[in-house]
């Protein structure tokens, strides 16, 4: 039941993304494939990826010129028992090559030394690279001596950047946007504002909604001070502070 309640909402997701991004962008290739993939302890998960190879053609004044891949992994939330987001990763790269230019991932469960929202840049950066060199021994920095140790230099791309933690992360909206202001990718005109902000307003209430679950006395506290009368429930829920206090 479990199973075919995830595949249901992972299809479901699967075709809001593209119907969303048919607003937004003016290429074809906005596919996008769900797959099951079981995982170790017996739960299932769902693979929604971009059915393009390499991601969705994006073009710059009709040219292709960068390529946008899209990757989720949901499973069932243990605690609404509904779809939720295991792992996400936005990559963008120039056309046709390998090497991406940036990744933004998203890891639910990311070990203590990786930000579960991040950041990686792909580029060279002497500065930052030769500070990695002779990095401190705590935490990431073990690896980073390993990596001098056995000969090789650490590069910007093995940092991690943090956007925000498990409820405050940017959304795919908001990579395209900024594709659309810094790099002028196309866009339809004519409905992509408004779709990028239809997404923005329905993540951003949804990443609310998760946030005042994660802390319910706060968020009752911050409604009384707007003027909003709340009642404590018979069995308060204890607040998630494995989800506050993530990085």
């Amino acid at each position: 039941m479990d199973a075919q309640r995830l595949e249901e909402e992972a299809s479901e997701f699967a075709v809001e993304l593209m119907l969303r991004l048919a607003e937004i962008l003016p290429t074809g290739a906005l596919g996008f494939t769900c797959e099951a993939a079981p995982l170790g302890d017996g739960s299932a998960r769902m693979t929604v990826v971009s059915e393009h190879k390499n991601g969705i053609p994006l073009t710059i004044e009709g040219e292709p010129r960068l390529q946008l891949e899209v990757n989720f992994a949901l499973m069932l939330s243990p605690n609404s028992r509904r779809a939720t987001v295991l792992k996400s990763s936005f990559l963008v790269r120039p056309h046709g090559q390998g090497r991406p230019l940036f990744t933004l991932d998203y890891v639910r469960d990311a070990h203590s030394n990786t930000p579960s929202a991040h950041y990686n840049f792909h580029l060279d950066h002497d500065l930052i690279e030769n500070e990695l060199l002779s990095t401190g021994a705590a935490r990431r920095g073990k690896s980073y001596r390993r990596d001098v140790a056995a000969g090789r230099k650490p590069r910007v791309a093995d940092l991690h950047f943090p956007v925000g933690g498990h409820r405050f992360r940017p959304c795919l909206e908001d990579v395209i946007e900024m594709l659309w202001i810094e790099f002028g990718i196309d866009v339809k005109t004519t409905t992509a504002g408004a779709a990028i902000k239809s997404g923005r307003e329905a993540w951003r209430t949804m990443q609310v909604r998760a946030a005042v679950a994660d802390d319910p006395e706060n968020a009752a506290a911050e409604l009384r001070e707007l003027g909003y009368i709340v009642s404590p429930p018979s069995a308060p829920r204890a607040s998630r502070f494995e989800r506050i206090h993530a990085i």
